[in-house]
């Protein structure tokens, strides 16, 4: 795998090299937050489109262990080799290696992904950030117990698939929410004027007025973040 050494990804993200996986997601969080392109002062719209590249690219890196495991050694081409030990039984030679988490990757996987669910809905109404809120938390709980049955296996991956699950299910229920509110309520007040006729009248306006609000979700949800 070759690296484009141009690029610092320690430094992009303002991390340690011994930083661990939280904090680089953290700076990762914080820097997305900071230069996402909609945030960018009038004039300078290319150079956060430009920054906000750099620092993806530094955590598609850093977020995976093996391939920041690779990336350390090729820019490191001459560091020293692992610490050895010597086993008692028959004296030979073998590396000492930190133990491995096997769901960091995925982990971290689901983590950004989630993420960009919560860049897309920060712009939402405070009631519709609730809502979806919501049902991440339901969705996390439901994954956790389904996975109970297979151990820790399963409880990990379900935890995340639900919350995932949960927060477009949530996002689902914010466009349906915006849509059938009006033309409800609009319904009833012209059922109550008018009789049937109003009713009608009012279903007709209500689903225009739910129609652009639910419209108008849709374009500040994907005004966020992206990649």
């Amino acid at each position: 795998m070759r690296f484009d050494f141009r690029l610092d990804a320690y430094r992009e993200l303002g991390v340690s090299e011994t930083a661990s996986a939280e904090a680089i997601r953290q700076a990762y969080l914080r820097l997305a937050r900071q230069y996402h392109p909609d945030h960018a002062p009038e004039g300078k719209q290319q150079e956060y489109e430009e920054r906000m590249k750099r620092i993806n690219s530094a955590y598609e890196i850093l977020s995976d262990p093996q391939r920041r495991a690779l990336y350390d050694r090729a820019r490191r081409p001459h560091a020293p080799a692992p610490t050895t030990v010597r086993t008692i039984s028959q004296g030979q030679s073998m590396p000492r290696s930190a133990p491995r988490d096997p769901y960091s990757t995925m982990r971290a996987g689901y983590q950004q992904r989630y993420y960009r669910v919560q860049v897309n809905t920060q712009r939402m109404p405070p009631w519709a950030r609730l809502l979806v809120g919501l049902f991440s938390g339901l969705g996390l709980v439901m994954g956790f117990v389904l996975g109970l049955p297979f151990g820790i296996i399963g409880c990990i991956p379900g935890a995340l698939v639900g919350l995932i699950a949960g927060a477009l299910v949530g996002l689902g229920a914010v466009y349906l929410t915006a849509l059938l509110v009006p033309i409800l309520v609009l319904g009833w007040l012209g059922q109550m004027v008018l009789g049937e006729a109003g009713l009608w009248g009012g279903v007709g306006l209500g689903a225009l007025i739910g129609i652009g609000a639910a419209a108008r979700l849709w374009k500040r949800a994907n005004s966020g973040f992206r990649s």
